[in-house]
């Protein structure tokens, strides 16, 4: 286990060697492998980074990211422009459903609505929306329509898991109520986690997930 010293010296070598970051206005903070960052970032791209960043390295067991968006100057645009540029993207965006999303921007946050079938669905929309110059921030509410878990979930996750890494199958139990999974165990790092869940939410029919993993 490192000490948060070292871990506070790893996670600054780290955003400085990331050139989509600009360590400056960055402030980080270590206490019992929990880390804590504040500070300003430029865009919602940069702050995307930062979190990256933060969980490649080796020891981080979880991240309160406390980081604000500081737009600068050219990048401040009034919410209907921005409006209308983040429509544009997600109806241009392959993973994205023409219908089924609705979108609202205040002050440059944009927050999403609706429903789709799929969570990759969901997410590609956040992804698409990150790196447009003037976002602060993405709330993304949209919902899964509503299915039926087969009775194999269980099993479809547990497979799934394993075709990533015997380790990992082993190291995480999966437990199935209703529509919604519940993942318990441990990993050795937040790329191991990352996947795992991406796995799970891949998995037809699973409506919600209560993530239980703890990273070494």
């Amino acid at each position: 286990m490192k000490s948060d010293q070292q871990l506070t010296m790893d996670i600054k070598a780290e955003l400085k060697w990331d050139s989509a970051v600009q360590t400056d206005s960055i402030s980080v903070l270590v206490h019992g492998g929990i880390v804590t960052l504040s500070g300003r970032v430029s865009s919602l791209a940069e702050l995307w980074h930062v979190q990256c960043a933060v969980h490649r390295v080796y020891g981080v067991q979880s991240l309160d990211n406390q980081l604000v968006v500081s737009l600068p100057h050219q990048h401040v645009y009034q919410d209907v422009d921005l409006t209308r540029v983040a429509e544009a993207v997600l109806q241009w965006s392959s993973h994205i459903p023409p219908q089924g999303i609705e979108l609202t921007v205040s002050m440059g946050w944009i927050h999403l609505t609706g429903e789709v079938a799929f969570d990759y669905q969901r997410r590609a929309a956040t992804e698409a929306l990150r790196y447009l110059a003037g976002v602060r921030g993405v709330t993304n509410q949209i919902r899964l329509t509503p299915k039926n878990l087969a009775g194999t979930v269980k099993k479809d996750i547990e497979t799934a898991l394993a075709r990533q890494s015997r380790k990992m199958e082993s190291a995480i139990v999966v437990e199935v109520i209703e529509s919604d999974v519940v993942l318990t165990g441990t990993v050795n790092s937040w790329s191991e986690h990352d996947k795992a869940l991406v796995s799970v939410w891949s998995t037809p029919g699973v409506l919600h997930v209560t993530d239980h993993i703890y990273v070494l």
